[in-house]
C-alpha cells in the first residue's frame, strides 16, 4: 500500500469512489427493500383480492343455487303432504327441464325414503346412510361436493357434482322431507381455472381435508417428500380455522405464496358440510419478479453512476492535483537552479492561494540571490585590495627587518670596537692613563660602547617585532586570499542558478 502514499490522485480518487461505492449500495439496499415491500405488498393484496373475487363469484354460483333449491322446497306440490306422488314428480321434472347445471332431482322423507325424484333416482328406495343426505339433516339450505366414485354410481352419475339441498315444510312449518338436487360443477370449476396470476399462478377450490373440488394448491407431483406433505398439511389445518390468510410455503423444493378464504353462504355463516376453502397460489419466483427487475434496474442504474462517479472522481482528482504536480514541478526546477518558469494556475481556491504564495518565494529568494551575487562580487573585490594592501605591508616590513638587521650589526661591530679602544686604554702605561684627555676618551668610549650595546638590542628587538608583524601580515594576506576565493565560488554558485 506504499503507492498510496506517494501519489495524493489515486487518494483522492480513492477516498471518492469508496464514498460514491458506499453511498450506492446504501441507497440500492434502502430502495429495493422499500421497492420489494412494496411490491410483496401489491402482490399479497392482489391475490387476496383475487381469492376473494373467486369466492364472490363462487358464492353467487352458491346462491342461484340455494334461491332455485328453496323455491322448489316452497313449491305447492311438494309442501303439501297430502299430494300424489306424480303431481310431485312433475313438479321435480319441471325444475330440472330449464335448469342447465341441474342432473337430477328427489324428494325424501326425513328418514331418506325416496318419495319421488326424476330420471333413474326415482327407482331409488333410500339414501339414508349417505354423506350428502346426512349433510341435508342439518337444516337450512346444505351444499355437498359429491366426488366418491362408490356414492356417485349409487346415484347414476360418473363426474363430480354438487349435491344442494333444503327442508320441505307443510303448513304448520314442520319439516317432513327433503328436496335433494344433484347440479354440475362446469359453472365453478371455469370460474376457478379462470384464475391466473403470472405465468403459472392459479386458483385452486378444495375441501377442509384438502381435497380438490376445482384445481389444485400445488401441483401433483410423484413421491412427494414427507416434508412436502406436511407444509401441505400445516397449510390446510391453517386455512380450516375458517379465517382469510396467506403463507409462504416451502413444497417439492419450490416455494409458493399462498392466499385464501372460506367459502360463505350469504348470510355469513361457514357452507355446511366439508367447509370449502378457496384461494390462489402463485410461484415466489414469478410473484417477485418485478421486485426482481426493479433490483436489476436499480443495479444498471448504480452501475451507471458508479460509472459516472469513478469518472468525475478521476476528473476532481486530476483537478485537485494537476497544480500540485505544477508546483512540485516548479519546485523542481528551482532546486535544479531555474527561476525563470512561470506557474499556470489562476484558480481562487487554497491552491491558487499557494501558488501565488509560492511564486513570491521564488521572486524572494531569486532576488536574495541577485543582492548575494552583487555582495559577493564586493567581497571579492575588497579581498583582493587587502591582500595586495597586505602583501604591501608585508613588502615594507621585510624590509624594515632587513635594515634593523643591518643596524643591529653595525651596532654590534661598533660596539665590539668601542670594547677593543676601551681594552686598549686600560692596557696602556698608567701615566699615560691618568691623563685627562684619556679618561675622558675612556668614559666616552664605554657610554658609546653602552649606547651601541642598546642599540643593537634595541634593532634585534625591532627585527623581532617587524618579523612578528610580517608574520601577521602574511596571516591576513593568506585570510584575505581565501576570503576572495570563497567570494568568486559564491559568486559561480549565484551564477549557476538561472535568474
Amino acid at each position: 500500500m506504499r503507492f498510496l502514499e506517494k501519489d495524493l490522485r489515486i487518494k483522492i480518487t480513492g477516498g471518492f469512489i469508496v464514498f460514491i461505492v458506499i453511498l450506492v449500495v446504501a441507497s440500492i439496499t434502502i430502495s429495493h427493500g422499500l421497492v420489494t415491500r412494496i411490491i410483496c405488498n401489491d402482490i399479497n393484496q392482489y391475490m387476496s383480492d383475487s381469492a376473494n373475487l373467486t369466492r364472490n363469484v363462487v358464492e353467487v354460483a352458491l346462491e342461484s343455487r340455494g334461491a332455485r333449491i328453496l323455491l322448489l322446497a316452497n313449491y305447492p306440490a311438494l309442501r303439501d303432504p297430502a299430494a300424489t306422488p306424480e303431481s310431485r314428480a312433475a313438479a321435480l321434472a319441471l325444475s330440472v327441464q330449464d335448469w342447465s347445471l341441474g342432473h337430477d332431482v328427489l324428494f325424501t322423507d326425513t328418514n331418506g325414503n325416496v318419495i319421488s325424484g326424476t330420471g333413474k333416482l326415482s327407482t331409488i328406495a333410500n339414501v339414508s346412510g349417505t354423506n350428502w343426505f346426512d349433510t341435508a339433516l342439518s337444516g337450512g339450505v346444505t351444499f355437498t361436493y359429491l366426488s366418491n366414485r362408490a356414492e356417485l354410481s349409487a346415484v347414476f352419475l360418473e363426474s363430480p357434482v354438487f349435491t344442494v339441498s333444503a327442508p320441505v315444510r307443510d303448513s304448520k312449518n314442520q319439516i317432513f322431507g327433503y328436496i335433494v338436487a344433484f347440479t354440475k360443477t362446469s359453472d365453478i370449476t371455469k370460474t376457478v381455472a379462470s384464475v391466473h396470476i403470472k405465468r403459472t399462478g392459479h386458483g385452486f377450490l378444495v375441501d377442509k381435508d384438502g381435497g380438490p373440488i376445482a384445481g389444485r394448491i400445488f401441483p401433483a407431483v410423484a413421491g412427494i417428500s414427507a416434508a412436502s406433505k406436511q407444509s401441505l398439511e400445516n397449510l390446510i389445518v391453517q386455512a380450516a380455522t375458517g379465517n382469510s390468510g396467506s403463507e409462504s410455503i416451502q413444497y417439492d423444493g419450490k416455494k409458493y405464496l399462498i392466499a385464501w378464504t372460506p367459502v360463505k353462504q350469504p348470510d355469513g355463516v361457514a357452507i355446511s358440510g366439508p367447509g370449502w376453502i378457496i384461494g390462489v397460489a402463485v410461484p415466489t419466483l414469478e410473484a417477485y419478479a418485478p421486485a426482481n427487475q426493479i433490483a436489476m434496474t436499480l443495479l444498471l442504474f448504480a452501475l451507471g453512476v458508479l460509472t459516472c462517479g469513478i469518472a468525475a472522481s478521476f476528473f476532481l482528482g486530476r483537478s485537485i492535483v494537476r497544480p500540485i504536480d505544477e508546483l512540485v514541478s516548479s519546485a523542481n526546477r528551482i532546486g535544479a537552479g531555474d527561476m525563470t518558469g512561470d506557474i499556470m494556475i489562476r484558480t481562487r481556491d487554497q491552491v491558487g492561494s499557494l501558488a501565488t504564495t509560492f511564486l513570491r518565494m521564488r521572486d524572494y529568494l531569486r532576488d536574495a540571490l541577485l543582492e548575494t551575487s552583487r555582495t559577493t562580487a564586493r567581497m571579492s573585490a575588497l579581498a583582493d585590495e587587502q591582500s595586495a594592501g597586505t602583501l604591501d605591508v608585508f613588502s615594507n616590513a621585510e624590509d624594515i627587518v632587513e635594515s634593523a638587521v643591518v643596524l643591529a650589526r653595525n651596532s654590534e661591530s661598533q660596539t665590539q670596537k668601542f670594547h677593543n679602544l676601551i681594552e686598549y686604554l686600560e692596557n696602556m702605561p698608567e701615566k699615560e692613563r691618568e691623563l685627562a684627555s684619556t679618561r675622558e676618551a675612556r668614559e666616552l668610549l664605554q657610554e658609546s660602547e653602552i649606547l651601541a650595546e642598546v642599540g643593537a638590542n634595541k634593532a634585534i628587538e625591532i627585527a623581532s617585532a617587524i618579523q612578528d608583524q610580517r608574520v601577521a601580515a602574511r596571516d591576513v594576506a593568506t585570510a584575505a586570499r581565501r576570503l576572495s576565493e570563497l567570494a568568486r565560488e559564491l559568486d559561480k554558485m549565484v551564477k549557476k542558478f538561472k535568474i
